[in-house]
């Protein structure tokens, strides 16, 4: 890589005509970190506009080069492809729909010279609709610890927002092809399992389109089992295997709180939670098991505010979990 770019942005594109020359003009903005930028840009096999746009972009760009797939293949074998031709030491990820603050490579690659130890840095984001409105500010969280323990539930990285070290992603064997949907999550879980450390910068550096045909949208039971096997993984390591009655999908649920559960699934869910922070409690720092106690505390004073006067006994004895796990943060 020597003599090469500082920073490898890297895309996968397929059918982006609507919103990908916005994304274009933002990449294009970009602050140069030193060192310089290239970007590669898989077309993965579009049939709207998009390659007469890439076409257009390399033409007025000499740091552009596009790779064009005969046929479609997925965004994890997609990014491989491209993976294979860069070459700086640094890539960041990048989508077709989305909208990057002009010094997101510089502060990224700011951060990740000054910290050798970390594998990865995302950052935060704003959330727009395919109009462009801004629907909500999201601040990541931060240090490697917390971004570690939380992997048991959920990914805390934003995968389009993220500028990772290349030799690691290479190291890790680059995307999974058999994730369809979660290559992220996939990608950090195996990152963290190689000793590897992740973290967010702060500032949100992206405006990340939310739209009905994302594929997360869209992605049904058979995606969310794909998803789940990432944090039962996580979670079977962390507890030295997973016990017969470990309800993983309850356990991640109610740690997000993003729906309300049934009290069958909350009753697994605690289960779940109580099972992993017994662990917890004797391995992880101050800073995470108050991280884990706050975030359990709004899970279940959701939860119980959800259940109501439905279930007044449960939503009582999730209240009283709430404040003794408030108590104790």
């Amino acid at each position: 890589m020597t003599g090469g770019p500082a920073v490898s942005v890297l895309m996968a594109v397929r059918d982006g005509a609507a919103h990908l020359p916005e994304t274009i003009a933002s990449l294009r903005a970009q602050i140069e970190p030193e060192g310089g930028l290239e970007f590669v840009v898989v077309d993965d096999a579009s049939t709207d506009t998009t390659p007469a746009l890439l076409a257009a972009w390399a033409e007025a760009d000499p740091r552009l080069r596009v790779l064009s797939a005969a046929a479609p293949t997925g965004l994890a074998v997609a990014l491989n492809h491209g993976l294979g031709h860069v070459r700086a030491p640094l890539v960041a990820r990048a989508d077709g729909d989305d909208l990057y603050a002009p010094d997101r490579l510089l502060r990224q690659a700011a951060a990740l010279r000054a910290d050798p130890r970390l594998d990865a840095l995302s950052c935060g984001c704003v959330r727009i609709d395919e109009a462009g409105n801004e629907l909500a500010n999201v601040a990541p969280v931060t240090g490697p610890d917390r971004i570690r323990f939380r992997m048991l539930y959920t990914s805390s990285l934003l995968h389009p927002g993220a500028m990772i070290r290349t030799a690691a992603l290479r190291a890790a064997g680059g995307y999974d092809a058999a994730y369809w949907t979660a290559q992220d999550s996939d990608l950090w879980a195996r990152l963290l399992a190689a000793g590897g450390r992740l973290d967010n910068l702060p500032e949100p550096l992206v405006h990340y389109r939310v739209h009905a045909t994302s594929l997360m949208a869209k992605r049904g039971p058979a995606g969310r089992a794909l998803s789940l096997s990432v944090p039962e993984r996580v979670q079977s390591a962390y507890l030295d295997g997973l016990p017969p009655d470990h309800d993983v999908a309850a356990t991640v649920d109610l740690w997000q709180s993003y729906r309300p559960l049934p009290p069958e699934a909350i009753r697994a869910g605690l289960a779940g939670m109580e099972r992993i922070a017994t662990v917890a409690r004797r391995r992880e720092r101050p800073e995470v098991l108050a991280d884990m106690r706050a975030t359990m505390g709004r899970a279940f004073w959701r939860q119980a505010r959800w259940l109501g006067r439905r279930r007044p006994g449960l939503a009582a004895s999730l209240a009283g979990n709430a404040a003794r796990v408030r108590m104790a943060t």
